[in-house]
């Protein structure tokens, strides 16, 4: 089962680690790479009912 952060473009945690190893910095780093925050309907597709922004920044702050 995936760990999904960006439940509206189904990216993966794995996913935002991977771009953060290959370089990415910023939240806009990390979306121009794995394409999540694209297709945003938070409320109904993220089991927290709130954009996944935050929880995006958390892990670039956690591997970065």
């Amino acid at each position: 089962m995936y760990e999904y952060i960006c439940y509206c473009d189904k990216v993966t945690k794995g996913n935002i680690v991977a771009a953060v190893f290959a370089g990415a910095k910023t939240l806009k780093e990390v979306v121009a790479v794995t394409g999540a925050m694209k297709h945003p309907n938070c409320q109904k597709n993220n089991p927290k009912g709130i954009c996944c922004g935050n929880d995006i920044m958390e892990i670039i702050k956690q591997y970065n």
